[in-house]
């Protein structure tokens, strides 16, 4: 059992330090691995935008971040600029608002990993406590067998001249009694 919670409590260890280090990893990239350097921005994000297979693919693959820094646009140059600046309002001088880029939280990430880990906990408890009974359950039938050879077993003997044998090492009949009943036995 100390092995199991041992082994739990090392992958929960473990699976904060992946947290930490995704954290790292999608924090210094600025481009995501399948981006084609060959092929315009642009091209990744009409298809976001307007394939919605594609959006789900990208966001169930690379959670916690935007399509923009997977392709390595700055918050500065973000798709909002890009379609009011070209598309719609090419005249005006058009503003916005202060973004904040997004930043990643991975809090559902890590209460994920902390709810296998805590499975883990779980599991290596039961582990034991099943193993602790299975070994109580050998224990009980070994202590059966003896109980039914050391005390049903010589009242349930079946064979008379062991009987009388008994009852003469325990006192109950004398040396004569004895050797009258054995030879009544014999005929």
């Amino acid at each position: 059992m100390k092995k199991a919670i041992k082994t739990a409590f090392v992958f929960g260890i473990f699976s904060v330090i992946l947290i930490s280090i995704s954290n790292d990893v999608f924090a210094e990239s600025t481009i995501a691995d399948f981006v084609d350097p060959n092929k315009d921005k642009q091209y990744y994000l009409d298809r976001y935008y307007n394939e919605p297979t594609y959006k789900s693919w990208f966001d169930r693959n690379y959670p916690g971040i935007t399509i923009e820094q997977a392709v390595g646009i700055d918050s500065e140059d973000s798709t909002m600029d890009s379609i009011l600046n070209k598309e719609f309002i090419q005249e005006a001088d058009a503003t916005l608002v202060n973004q904040e880029t997004p930043q990643t939280n991975n809090s559902e990430m890590a209460q994920m990993m902390l709810a296998i880990g805590g499975f883990g906990l779980l599991f290596g408890a039961v582990y034991g406590v099943k193993r602790k009974v299975n070994d109580n359950t050998r224990q009980i039938s070994i202590n059966k067998d003896t109980i039914k050879n050391k005390i049903i077993k010589p009242i349930t003997r079946t064979n008379p001249l062991e009987i009388l044998q008994i009852r003469l090492a325990k006192g109950e009949i004398t040396i004569e009694e004895f050797e009258s009943l054995e030879k009544k036995l014999k005929y």
